[in-house]
């Protein structure tokens, strides 16, 4: 996707949001995540989705402590509160596609999606409350002001040529959230025989005295 010719007169942020629309609205229609609004919403279901996003966000801020750039956007905090939830549940593989993280734009744009996902996860809280109450919900990423006006800021500045560059990280991100979600899709199709969306309890007391 090339960059509009009035370009300009819009943010960069604006762009990137337009050039991952498709893989946000198909990631949206994954069976995990339409479940996340349901009112019958289980603890299990809810763990899963932990567990996609601390493997998703975990490779993306080990890239950003490597690299010993940009503090004011660590996910660190956010991924302490998600390991201490899951257990030993955040042990996923790996997504395979890391080749956006090679270069600070691919870097910028993977962070961009991981913190823009707060702003969904705060659509989410009210309902998620109702339909498991006690259970953790560290995936609901609170929404650091500070921090996305930081990284605003910081998309704005990325030169015109680097763009592809920043788009092709967000994009992976998207990607790699997809198959995480299948992966834990699989899990629990192959623990279940009639294929309900449901995950085994985790092992975490947190998680298994909030399990529905």
């Amino acid at each position: 996707m090339t960059r509009p010719k009035d370009a300009a007169r819009r943010s960069a942020r604006v762009w990137l949001r337009e050039a991952t629309h498709r893989l946000h609205l198909d990631l949206h229609k994954h069976p995990l995540y339409r479940r996340l609004p349901e009112p019958d919403l289980t603890c299990q279901e809810l763990r899963a989705t932990a567990a996609i996003t601390y493997s998703a966000a975990a490779v993306v801020e080990s890239s950003r402590a490597s690299r010993q750039i940009w503090p004011e956007i660590s996910l660190s905090d956010h991924l302490q509160d998600l390991a201490r939830d899951l257990g030993d549940q955040a042990c996923l593989p790996p997504p395979p596609g890391q080749a956006h993280l090679t270069t600070e734009a691919g870097l910028l744009g993977a962070l961009y999606v991981i913190h823009g996902s707060a702003f969904g996860a705060a659509s989410l809280a009210k309902s998620v409350r109702r339909a498991v109450p006690s259970a953790p919900r560290s995936f609901l990423m609170p929404r650091n002001t500070e921090a996305w006006q930081y990284l605003c800021r910081l998309l704005d500045a990325v030169p015109a040529a680097e763009l592809p560059l920043l788009a092709q990280g967000a994009k992976e991100v998207f990607r790699n959230y997809k198959l995480l979600a299948d992966f834990q899709l699989e899990i629990c199709r192959a623990a279940i025989p009639s294929g309900a969306i449901k995950i085994p309890p985790a092992s975490r007391q947190a998680w298994q005295s909030a399990s529905r």
